[in-house]
Protein backbone atom coordinates (compact mmCIF):
# COMPACT_ATOMS: atom_id res chain seq x y z
CA UNK A 1 0.00 0.00 0.00
CA UNK A 2 3.18 2.46 1.36
CA UNK A 3 4.96 1.32 -2.56
CA UNK A 4 1.69 1.80 -4.08
CA UNK A 5 0.93 5.46 -2.76
CA UNK A 6 4.89 6.32 -3.03
CA UNK A 7 4.27 5.83 -6.46
CA UNK A 8 1.54 8.00 -7.05
CA UNK A 9 3.48 10.84 -5.45
CA UNK A 10 6.00 10.63 -7.73
CA UNK A 11 4.30 10.40 -10.70
CA UNK A 12 1.70 13.45 -9.78
CA UNK A 13 4.10 15.66 -7.63
CA UNK A 14 6.72 16.33 -9.80
CA UNK A 15 8.23 19.58 -7.90
CA UNK A 16 9.79 21.44 -11.31
CA UNK A 17 6.32 20.82 -12.71
CA UNK A 18 4.73 22.11 -10.06
CA UNK A 19 7.06 25.01 -9.68
CA UNK A 20 6.81 25.82 -12.95
CA UNK A 21 3.22 25.73 -12.94
CA UNK A 22 2.69 28.33 -10.06
CA UNK A 23 5.18 30.34 -12.36
CA UNK A 24 2.87 30.55 -15.31
CA UNK A 25 -0.33 30.42 -13.01
CA UNK A 26 0.68 33.69 -11.28
CA UNK A 27 1.70 34.97 -14.55
CA UNK A 28 -2.02 34.50 -16.90
CA UNK A 29 -3.84 35.77 -14.06
CA UNK A 30 -1.78 38.96 -13.57
CA UNK A 31 -1.88 38.97 -17.68
CA UNK A 32 -5.63 38.75 -17.66
CA UNK A 33 -5.89 41.93 -15.15
CA UNK A 34 -3.00 43.78 -17.47
CA UNK A 35 -5.30 42.75 -20.48
CA UNK A 36 -8.44 44.29 -18.96
CA UNK A 37 -7.47 47.50 -17.62
CA UNK A 38 -3.58 47.95 -18.19
CA UNK A 39 -2.21 47.61 -14.89
CA UNK A 40 -2.25 45.09 -12.07
CA UNK A 41 -5.65 46.51 -10.76
CA UNK A 42 -7.77 43.54 -11.49
CA UNK A 43 -4.94 41.27 -9.62
CA UNK A 44 -5.09 43.13 -6.48
CA UNK A 45 -8.36 44.65 -5.57
CA UNK A 46 -9.73 41.35 -5.02
CA UNK A 47 -6.58 39.53 -3.41
CA UNK A 48 -8.61 36.21 -2.14
CA UNK A 49 -9.90 35.77 -5.56
CA UNK A 50 -6.42 36.08 -7.52
CA UNK A 51 -5.19 33.33 -5.13
CA UNK A 52 -7.84 31.30 -5.75
CA UNK A 53 -7.46 31.54 -9.88
CA UNK A 54 -3.52 31.17 -9.24
CA UNK A 55 -4.46 27.90 -7.01
CA UNK A 56 -6.78 25.96 -9.59
CA UNK A 57 -4.67 27.15 -12.71
CA UNK A 58 -1.64 25.82 -10.30
CA UNK A 59 -3.25 22.39 -10.33
CA UNK A 60 -4.41 22.35 -13.67
CA UNK A 61 -1.02 23.14 -15.14
CA UNK A 62 1.19 20.96 -12.92
CA UNK A 63 -1.27 18.09 -14.04
CA UNK A 64 -1.19 18.76 -17.84
CA UNK A 65 2.73 18.59 -17.40
CA UNK A 66 2.84 15.51 -15.79
CA UNK A 67 0.26 14.11 -17.97
CA UNK A 68 2.25 15.31 -20.97
CA UNK A 69 5.68 13.79 -19.48
CA UNK A 70 3.69 10.34 -19.27
CA UNK A 71 2.42 10.35 -22.94
CA UNK A 72 5.85 11.37 -23.80
CA UNK A 73 7.56 8.33 -22.14
CA UNK A 74 6.08 6.05 -24.63
CA UNK A 75 8.67 4.93 -27.19
CA UNK A 76 7.81 3.50 -30.58
CA UNK A 77 10.85 3.47 -32.77
CA UNK A 78 10.25 3.06 -36.52
CA UNK A 79 11.64 3.51 -40.09
CA UNK A 80 11.98 7.04 -41.18
CA UNK A 81 10.03 8.49 -44.02
CA UNK A 82 11.81 10.68 -46.10
CA UNK A 83 12.15 14.20 -45.46
CA UNK A 84 11.02 15.31 -49.43
CA UNK A 85 8.37 13.17 -48.65
CA UNK A 86 7.02 14.49 -45.40
CA UNK A 87 8.16 18.16 -46.50
CA UNK A 88 5.75 17.74 -49.82
CA UNK A 89 2.66 16.57 -47.47
CA UNK A 90 3.11 19.73 -45.67
CA UNK A 91 3.57 22.18 -48.57
CA UNK A 92 0.32 20.61 -50.26
CA UNK A 93 -1.38 21.70 -47.06
CA UNK A 94 -0.47 25.18 -47.46
CA UNK A 95 -0.94 25.73 -51.47
CA UNK A 96 -4.48 26.41 -50.88
CA UNK A 97 -3.56 30.00 -48.79
CA UNK A 98 -2.15 31.12 -52.47
CA UNK A 99 -5.39 31.43 -53.50
CA UNK A 100 -6.12 34.27 -51.29
CA UNK A 101 -2.41 35.91 -50.97
CA UNK A 102 -1.18 35.46 -54.34
CA UNK A 103 1.68 36.02 -55.50
CA UNK A 104 2.49 36.48 -51.53
CA UNK A 105 2.91 38.95 -48.89
CA UNK A 106 5.18 41.74 -48.54
CA UNK A 107 5.94 42.57 -45.18
CA UNK A 108 6.66 46.32 -43.74
CA UNK A 109 10.48 45.86 -43.05
CA UNK A 110 10.48 44.43 -46.29
CA UNK A 111 8.93 47.43 -47.88
CA UNK A 112 11.53 49.76 -46.20
CA UNK A 113 14.29 47.47 -47.79
CA UNK A 114 12.90 47.94 -51.22
CA UNK A 115 13.04 51.77 -50.56
CA UNK A 116 16.48 51.74 -49.25
CA UNK A 117 17.69 49.76 -52.28
CA UNK A 118 16.19 52.32 -54.87
CA UNK A 119 18.18 54.98 -52.64
CA UNK A 120 14.45 57.07 -50.96
CA UNK A 121 15.94 55.50 -47.69
CA UNK A 122 19.42 55.25 -46.16
CA UNK A 123 20.11 52.19 -46.33
CA UNK A 124 20.82 50.53 -42.91
CA UNK A 125 21.54 47.29 -40.78
CA UNK A 126 18.22 47.93 -38.48
CA UNK A 127 17.01 45.52 -41.30
CA UNK A 128 19.96 42.70 -41.93
CA UNK A 129 22.17 43.95 -45.04
CA UNK A 130 22.14 39.80 -46.07
CA UNK A 131 18.26 39.97 -46.26
CA UNK A 132 18.14 43.27 -47.99
CA UNK A 133 20.66 41.77 -50.58
CA UNK A 134 18.37 38.46 -51.04
CA UNK A 135 15.02 40.90 -51.27
CA UNK A 136 17.68 43.01 -53.84
CA UNK A 137 18.21 39.86 -56.16
CA UNK A 138 14.75 38.56 -56.31
CA UNK A 139 13.23 42.20 -57.36
CA UNK A 140 16.06 41.47 -60.08
CA UNK A 141 14.90 38.63 -61.03
CA UNK A 142 11.05 40.18 -61.06
CA UNK A 143 12.59 42.92 -63.06
CA UNK A 144 14.36 40.39 -65.81
CA UNK A 145 10.96 38.87 -66.06
CA UNK A 146 9.12 41.82 -66.29
CA UNK A 147 6.97 41.19 -63.26
CA UNK A 148 7.40 42.39 -59.84
CA UNK A 149 4.95 39.80 -58.37
CA UNK A 150 7.11 36.79 -60.06
CA UNK A 151 9.99 38.18 -58.09
CA UNK A 152 7.68 38.22 -55.01
CA UNK A 153 6.14 34.95 -55.95
CA UNK A 154 9.70 33.31 -56.33
CA UNK A 155 11.06 34.78 -53.37
CA UNK A 156 7.70 32.94 -51.75
CA UNK A 157 7.92 29.56 -53.20
CA UNK A 158 11.59 29.29 -52.32
CA UNK A 159 11.12 29.96 -48.95
CA UNK A 160 8.01 27.95 -48.88
CA UNK A 161 10.16 25.03 -50.06
CA UNK A 162 12.90 25.42 -47.84
CA UNK A 163 10.64 25.80 -44.75
CA UNK A 164 8.93 22.41 -46.05
CA UNK A 165 12.29 20.18 -46.12
CA UNK A 166 13.72 21.41 -42.70
CA UNK A 167 9.94 20.74 -41.13
CA UNK A 168 10.04 17.55 -42.67
CA UNK A 169 13.46 16.75 -41.68
CA UNK A 170 12.29 16.89 -37.89
CA UNK A 171 9.43 15.21 -38.19
CA UNK A 172 11.61 12.32 -40.01
CA UNK A 173 14.04 12.63 -37.32
CA UNK A 174 11.62 12.24 -34.68
CA UNK A 175 10.18 9.37 -36.58
CA UNK A 176 13.23 7.35 -36.56
CA UNK A 177 14.37 8.11 -32.95
CA UNK A 178 11.55 6.25 -31.09
CA UNK A 179 9.70 9.45 -30.22
CA UNK A 180 6.06 8.16 -29.82
CA UNK A 181 3.66 8.14 -32.75
CA UNK A 182 1.14 10.43 -31.56
CA UNK A 183 4.47 13.03 -30.97
CA UNK A 184 5.05 13.01 -34.89
CA UNK A 185 1.18 12.78 -36.06
CA UNK A 186 0.51 15.71 -34.01
CA UNK A 187 3.54 18.01 -35.09
CA UNK A 188 2.65 16.79 -38.78
CA UNK A 189 -0.92 18.36 -38.56
CA UNK A 190 0.14 21.07 -36.47
CA UNK A 191 3.13 22.13 -39.04
CA UNK A 192 -0.07 21.07 -41.90
CA UNK A 193 -3.02 23.15 -40.10
CA UNK A 194 -1.42 26.36 -38.29
CA UNK A 195 -2.01 28.80 -40.61
CA UNK A 196 1.44 30.67 -39.35
CA UNK A 197 3.36 28.10 -41.10
CA UNK A 198 1.75 29.03 -45.15
CA UNK A 199 1.27 32.66 -44.23
CA UNK A 200 4.68 33.38 -42.95
CA UNK A 201 6.05 30.73 -45.61
CA UNK A 202 4.23 32.75 -48.35
CA UNK A 203 5.92 36.57 -46.91
CA UNK A 204 8.87 38.21 -48.02
CA UNK A 205 10.01 38.91 -44.71
CA UNK A 206 13.36 38.88 -42.19
CA UNK A 207 11.24 36.74 -39.92
CA UNK A 208 10.86 33.31 -41.89
CA UNK A 209 14.07 32.50 -42.21
CA UNK A 210 15.64 33.46 -39.70
CA UNK A 211 13.26 31.45 -38.13
CA UNK A 212 14.33 28.71 -40.29
CA UNK A 213 18.12 28.88 -39.40
CA UNK A 214 17.06 28.86 -35.98
CA UNK A 215 15.57 25.72 -36.19
CA UNK A 216 18.57 23.88 -38.77
CA UNK A 217 20.81 24.74 -35.74
CA UNK A 218 18.58 23.60 -33.34
CA UNK A 219 18.09 20.14 -35.05
CA UNK A 220 21.80 19.88 -36.16
CA UNK A 221 22.56 20.16 -32.22
CA UNK A 222 20.10 17.12 -31.46
CA UNK A 223 21.27 14.78 -33.78
CA UNK A 224 24.74 15.21 -32.35
CA UNK A 225 23.86 14.90 -29.03
CA UNK A 226 21.17 12.07 -29.55
CA UNK A 227 22.59 8.36 -29.93
CA UNK A 228 23.84 7.01 -33.16
CA UNK A 229 21.79 3.88 -34.48
CA UNK A 230 24.57 1.15 -34.54
CA UNK A 231 27.00 1.08 -36.99
CA UNK A 232 25.80 4.49 -38.41
CA UNK A 233 29.00 6.99 -38.81
CA UNK A 234 28.59 10.71 -38.86
CA UNK A 235 27.79 12.72 -42.13
CA UNK A 236 30.31 14.42 -43.78
CA UNK A 237 28.05 17.25 -44.13
CA UNK A 238 27.64 17.59 -40.18
CA UNK A 239 30.45 20.21 -40.02
CA UNK A 240 29.65 22.16 -42.85
CA UNK A 241 26.04 22.30 -42.04
CA UNK A 242 27.11 23.33 -38.77
CA UNK A 243 29.08 26.37 -40.21
CA UNK A 244 26.36 27.35 -42.26
CA UNK A 245 22.91 27.34 -39.68
CA UNK A 246 25.19 29.54 -37.28
CA UNK A 247 26.43 31.80 -40.22
CA UNK A 248 23.09 31.80 -41.33
CA UNK A 249 22.04 32.81 -37.67
CA UNK A 250 24.14 35.93 -37.86
CA UNK A 251 23.17 37.06 -40.59
CA UNK A 252 19.84 37.28 -41.37
CA UNK A 253 19.03 38.91 -37.40
CA UNK A 254 21.04 41.14 -35.47
CA UNK A 255 21.31 39.32 -32.31
CA UNK A 256 21.56 36.13 -34.11
CA UNK A 257 25.27 36.36 -33.60
CA UNK A 258 24.94 35.63 -29.98
CA UNK A 259 22.03 32.98 -30.44
CA UNK A 260 24.68 31.23 -32.44
CA UNK A 261 27.77 32.05 -30.14
CA UNK A 262 26.26 30.98 -27.33
CA UNK A 263 24.92 28.07 -28.30
CA UNK A 264 28.23 26.97 -29.95
CA UNK A 265 30.12 27.83 -26.48
CA UNK A 266 28.19 25.76 -24.77
CA UNK A 267 28.42 22.91 -27.29
CA UNK A 268 31.98 23.22 -27.18
CA UNK A 269 32.25 22.86 -23.31
CA UNK A 270 30.19 19.73 -23.73
CA UNK A 271 32.40 18.48 -26.32
CA UNK A 272 35.86 19.24 -24.22
CA UNK A 273 34.47 18.34 -21.09
CA UNK A 274 31.47 15.72 -21.85
CA UNK A 275 32.05 12.11 -22.72
CA UNK A 276 32.49 12.44 -26.35
CA UNK A 277 36.44 14.38 -25.92
CA UNK A 278 37.72 11.29 -27.09
CA UNK A 279 35.44 10.85 -30.49
CA UNK A 280 36.79 14.74 -31.35
CA UNK A 281 33.39 15.82 -31.48
CA UNK A 282 34.84 19.18 -30.62
CA UNK A 283 36.28 20.38 -34.01
CA UNK A 284 32.76 20.74 -35.48
CA UNK A 285 31.98 23.74 -32.76
CA UNK A 286 35.27 25.34 -33.43
CA UNK A 287 34.98 25.36 -36.86
CA UNK A 288 31.56 26.89 -36.62
CA UNK A 289 32.42 29.65 -34.00
CA UNK A 290 34.90 30.58 -36.42
CA UNK A 291 32.37 31.10 -39.45
CA UNK A 292 30.24 32.96 -36.92
CA UNK A 293 33.33 35.25 -36.42
CA UNK A 294 34.35 35.27 -39.68
CA UNK A 295 30.90 36.25 -40.79
CA UNK A 296 30.50 38.79 -38.00
CA UNK A 297 33.72 40.70 -38.50
CA UNK A 298 33.70 41.04 -42.37
CA UNK A 299 30.02 42.03 -42.18
CA UNK A 300 30.25 44.85 -38.71
CA UNK A 301 34.02 45.64 -39.85
CA UNK A 302 34.55 45.44 -43.58
CA UNK A 303 31.13 45.51 -45.45
CA UNK A 304 29.12 47.64 -43.40
CA UNK A 305 32.30 50.47 -42.75
CA UNK A 306 33.10 50.05 -46.54
CA UNK A 307 29.50 50.91 -47.90
CA UNK A 308 28.24 53.34 -45.69
CA UNK A 309 25.86 51.92 -44.26
CA UNK A 310 23.84 52.89 -40.92
CA UNK A 311 24.56 50.82 -38.02
CA UNK A 312 21.12 49.08 -36.46
CA UNK A 313 19.82 52.04 -33.86
CA UNK A 314 21.26 51.75 -30.47
CA UNK A 315 17.66 52.66 -28.82
CA UNK A 316 16.59 48.88 -30.79
CA UNK A 317 18.16 47.04 -28.28
CA UNK A 318 16.53 49.74 -25.55
CA UNK A 319 13.04 49.03 -25.02
CA UNK A 320 12.93 47.73 -21.35
CA UNK A 321 14.70 50.57 -19.67
CA UNK A 322 12.84 53.06 -22.06
CA UNK A 323 9.42 51.67 -20.90
CA UNK A 324 10.42 51.84 -17.55
CA UNK A 325 11.38 55.67 -17.38
CA UNK A 326 8.63 56.42 -19.40
CA UNK A 327 5.66 54.78 -16.86
CA UNK A 328 7.92 56.23 -14.01
CA UNK A 329 7.59 59.80 -16.05
CA UNK A 330 3.77 59.27 -16.23
CA UNK A 331 3.14 58.35 -13.12
CA UNK A 332 5.35 59.74 -10.62
CA UNK A 333 6.66 63.28 -10.34
CA UNK A 334 9.89 63.46 -11.20
CA UNK A 335 12.85 65.65 -9.14
CA UNK A 336 14.73 68.66 -11.15
CA UNK A 337 17.71 66.34 -11.74
CA UNK A 338 15.91 63.34 -13.13
CA UNK A 339 13.68 65.63 -15.53
CA UNK A 340 16.55 67.10 -16.61
CA UNK A 341 18.89 63.75 -17.37
CA UNK A 342 15.52 62.24 -19.13
CA UNK A 343 14.81 65.41 -21.32
CA UNK A 344 18.51 65.62 -22.16
CA UNK A 345 17.59 62.54 -24.45
CA UNK A 346 13.91 62.31 -24.33
CA UNK A 347 11.34 64.93 -25.39
CA UNK A 348 10.40 64.21 -21.52
CA UNK A 349 6.93 66.70 -22.37
CA UNK A 350 5.75 64.22 -25.15
CA UNK A 351 6.41 61.41 -22.99
CA UNK A 352 3.53 60.56 -21.02
CA UNK A 353 0.95 60.97 -23.81
CA UNK A 354 3.52 58.82 -25.89
CA UNK A 355 3.68 56.23 -23.89
CA UNK A 356 2.00 52.98 -24.55
CA UNK A 357 2.50 50.15 -22.70
CA UNK A 358 2.38 47.35 -25.35
CA UNK A 359 4.97 49.16 -27.83
CA UNK A 360 8.44 50.72 -26.93
CA UNK A 361 8.39 51.97 -30.73
CA UNK A 362 6.51 55.48 -29.63
CA UNK A 363 8.95 56.36 -26.58
CA UNK A 364 11.86 55.14 -28.66
CA UNK A 365 11.15 57.64 -31.50
CA UNK A 366 11.19 60.59 -29.01
CA UNK A 367 15.16 60.20 -28.67
CA UNK A 368 17.22 63.09 -29.12
CA UNK A 369 19.52 62.43 -32.39
CA UNK A 370 22.07 64.54 -31.14
CA UNK A 371 22.11 63.64 -27.28
CA UNK A 372 25.57 62.97 -26.59
CA UNK A 373 27.51 59.93 -25.21
CA UNK A 374 27.46 62.41 -21.60
CA UNK A 375 23.55 62.45 -21.46
CA UNK A 376 23.40 58.82 -22.01
CA UNK A 377 24.95 57.63 -19.73
CA UNK A 378 23.65 60.15 -17.19
CA UNK A 379 20.26 58.89 -18.54
CA UNK A 380 21.48 55.35 -18.07
CA UNK A 381 22.20 56.31 -14.51
CA UNK A 382 18.54 58.22 -13.69
CA UNK A 383 17.22 55.06 -14.79
CA UNK A 384 18.45 52.86 -12.61
CA UNK A 385 18.22 55.20 -9.47
CA UNK A 386 14.33 55.31 -10.92
CA UNK A 387 14.23 51.17 -10.80
CA UNK A 388 15.76 51.34 -7.17
CA UNK A 389 13.17 53.97 -6.19
CA UNK A 390 10.18 52.81 -8.03
CA UNK A 391 10.46 48.86 -8.60
CA UNK A 392 7.01 48.01 -8.67
CA UNK A 393 6.37 50.55 -11.20
CA UNK A 394 9.14 49.45 -13.47
CA UNK A 395 8.60 45.96 -12.69
CA UNK A 396 4.53 46.93 -13.98
CA UNK A 397 6.20 48.59 -17.57
CA UNK A 398 8.21 45.42 -18.37
CA UNK A 399 5.34 42.93 -17.88
CA UNK A 400 2.98 45.22 -19.61
CA UNK A 401 5.40 45.13 -22.49
CA UNK A 402 5.86 41.24 -22.48
CA UNK A 403 3.23 39.07 -20.88
CA UNK A 404 1.53 38.41 -24.27
CA UNK A 405 4.59 36.24 -24.61
CA UNK A 406 3.66 33.96 -22.12
CA UNK A 407 0.12 34.22 -21.86
CA UNK A 408 -1.77 31.69 -24.28
CA UNK A 409 -4.61 33.12 -26.33
CA UNK A 410 -3.44 36.59 -25.98
CA UNK A 411 -3.63 38.40 -29.92
CA UNK A 412 -1.68 41.60 -29.66
CA UNK A 413 -4.19 44.64 -31.06
CA UNK A 414 -0.84 47.07 -31.29
CA UNK A 415 0.41 45.77 -34.84
CA UNK A 416 -1.30 43.29 -36.94
CA UNK A 417 -0.08 39.69 -35.95
CA UNK A 418 -1.32 37.67 -39.17
CA UNK A 419 0.52 39.33 -41.52
CA UNK A 420 -2.04 39.08 -44.45
CA UNK A 421 -2.88 41.87 -47.38
CA UNK A 422 -1.16 45.05 -47.91
CA UNK A 423 1.52 46.19 -44.58
CA UNK A 424 2.36 49.79 -46.00
CA UNK A 425 0.68 51.72 -48.29
CA UNK A 426 2.02 52.22 -51.65
CA UNK A 427 3.96 55.42 -52.94
CA UNK A 428 4.56 56.67 -56.15
CA UNK A 429 8.27 55.89 -55.61
CA UNK A 430 7.73 52.42 -54.51
CA UNK A 431 5.13 51.79 -57.03
CA UNK A 432 7.62 53.06 -60.05
CA UNK A 433 10.35 50.64 -58.69
CA UNK A 434 8.38 47.96 -57.24
CA UNK A 435 4.87 47.89 -58.21
CA UNK A 436 3.78 44.17 -56.89
CA UNK A 437 0.06 43.70 -56.31
CA UNK A 438 -1.82 42.82 -53.47
CA UNK A 439 -4.53 39.61 -53.56
CA UNK A 440 -7.83 41.33 -53.07
CA UNK A 441 -9.09 37.80 -51.67
CA UNK A 442 -6.56 38.43 -48.84
CA UNK A 443 -9.22 40.91 -47.64
CA UNK A 444 -11.22 37.67 -47.38
CA UNK A 445 -8.55 35.52 -45.44
CA UNK A 446 -8.06 38.19 -42.88
CA UNK A 447 -11.98 38.74 -42.15
CA UNK A 448 -11.89 34.62 -41.59
CA UNK A 449 -8.98 34.83 -39.32
CA UNK A 450 -10.32 37.54 -37.18
CA UNK A 451 -13.53 35.82 -37.21
CA UNK A 452 -11.77 32.07 -36.18
CA UNK A 453 -10.04 34.32 -33.60
CA UNK A 454 -12.96 35.24 -31.15
CA UNK A 455 -12.64 31.27 -30.18
CA UNK A 456 -10.58 30.89 -27.16
CA UNK A 457 -9.19 27.47 -28.84
CA UNK A 458 -8.20 29.28 -32.15
CA UNK A 459 -6.61 32.14 -30.21
CA UNK A 460 -4.60 29.58 -27.77
CA UNK A 461 -3.36 28.26 -30.55
CA UNK A 462 -1.99 30.80 -33.16
CA UNK A 463 -0.43 33.13 -29.95
CA UNK A 464 2.79 32.85 -29.17
CA UNK A 465 1.84 31.98 -25.35
CA UNK A 466 1.15 27.98 -25.54
CA UNK A 467 4.80 27.82 -28.10
CA UNK A 468 6.38 29.38 -24.79
CA UNK A 469 4.98 26.90 -22.05
CA UNK A 470 6.13 24.14 -24.60
CA UNK A 471 9.51 25.92 -24.03
CA UNK A 472 9.80 26.27 -20.33
CA UNK A 473 8.08 22.36 -20.20
CA UNK A 474 11.51 21.44 -22.19
CA UNK A 475 13.27 23.48 -19.33
CA UNK A 476 12.30 21.64 -16.52
CA UNK A 477 11.68 18.23 -18.01
CA UNK A 478 15.34 18.08 -19.35
CA UNK A 479 17.03 19.80 -15.81
CA UNK A 480 15.63 17.09 -14.52
CA UNK A 481 16.17 14.30 -16.52
CA UNK A 482 20.11 12.21 -16.91
CA UNK A 483 20.38 13.59 -20.62
CA UNK A 484 21.06 17.26 -19.31
CA UNK A 485 22.98 17.71 -22.50
CA UNK A 486 20.24 18.04 -24.75
CA UNK A 487 19.48 21.21 -23.65
CA UNK A 488 22.12 22.60 -25.53
CA UNK A 489 19.42 21.49 -28.67
CA UNK A 490 17.27 23.92 -26.74
CA UNK A 491 19.39 26.96 -26.22
CA UNK A 492 18.34 28.98 -29.44
CA UNK A 493 14.93 28.73 -28.41
CA UNK A 494 15.47 29.79 -25.08
CA UNK A 495 17.37 32.37 -26.42
CA UNK A 496 14.67 33.31 -28.65
CA UNK A 497 12.58 33.31 -26.22
CA UNK A 498 14.12 36.08 -24.09
CA UNK A 499 14.29 38.18 -27.17
CA UNK A 500 10.59 38.07 -26.91
CA UNK A 501 10.33 39.26 -23.22
CA UNK A 502 12.99 42.32 -24.01
CA UNK A 503 11.27 43.16 -27.21
CA UNK A 504 9.44 46.40 -28.03
CA UNK A 505 5.72 44.84 -28.86
CA UNK A 506 3.82 42.71 -26.91
CA UNK A 507 3.05 39.28 -28.26
CA UNK A 508 4.27 39.74 -31.66
CA UNK A 509 3.84 36.52 -33.90
CA UNK A 510 6.64 37.36 -36.14
CA UNK A 511 9.10 37.66 -33.01
CA UNK A 512 8.35 34.51 -31.50
CA UNK A 513 8.49 32.60 -34.86
CA UNK A 514 11.38 30.52 -33.82
CA UNK A 515 8.91 28.93 -31.12
CA UNK A 516 6.53 28.11 -33.18
CA UNK A 517 8.96 26.56 -35.29
CA UNK A 518 11.15 24.87 -32.53
CA UNK A 519 7.92 23.41 -30.64
CA UNK A 520 7.79 20.03 -31.89
CA UNK A 521 11.15 19.70 -31.50
CA UNK A 522 11.39 20.85 -28.03
CA UNK A 523 8.78 17.78 -27.13
CA UNK A 524 10.99 15.55 -29.31
CA UNK A 525 14.34 16.02 -26.95
CA UNK A 526 11.88 15.88 -24.31
CA UNK A 527 10.45 12.16 -25.70
CA UNK A 528 14.33 11.16 -25.93
CA UNK A 529 15.76 12.24 -22.41
CA UNK A 530 13.74 9.44 -20.84
CA UNK A 531 16.60 6.47 -20.86
CA UNK A 532 16.04 3.07 -21.02
CA UNK A 533 16.41 2.88 -16.63
CA UNK A 534 13.41 5.14 -16.88
CA UNK A 535 11.62 2.98 -19.22
CA UNK A 536 12.40 -0.08 -17.14
CA UNK A 537 10.41 1.64 -13.78
CA UNK A 538 7.30 2.91 -15.77
CA UNK A 539 7.19 -1.14 -16.70
CA UNK A 540 7.10 -1.73 -13.30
Amino acid sequence: MRKAESRLRNRFFIPAYWLLALFLACVVTLSLSFWQTGTAEAFTASPWRSLGQITWRTVVYALLGTLLERLLNRPAPTKALSPFVLGGGLLLCWLPYLYWIFPGTVSNDSVTQVLEIIGVEKLGNANPIFQTALIYFFRGIGKVLGSADAGVFLYCMVQALLMAWLLGAVLSAQRSSGAPCWLTVASFLFYALCPIFPLFAFCVGKDTNFSMAVLWLSLLIARRLLPRPDGEKPCRWETPCLCAAAALCTLLRNPGFYLALLTLLILLAFSLFGNSRAQGQWKAPVWAMGCTLAVYGALHLLLIPTLGIQPMPATENWSLPLQQAARVAATHPLTDEESAAIDGVLELDKLAESYNGELSDPVKNLWRKDATQEQTDEFFRTWRSLLRKYPLTCLSATFHNTYGYLCPGFLSKIKPTLLIGRQKTMTPALEAAFPYSVNPRADDLKALMNKLSDFAPFRVWIAPGLYAWACLFTLARLLRSRRKRLLIAAVPSLFSLTGCLLSAVNGYFRYAMPLYLCAPLLLWLCACCFDSSEHAKERK
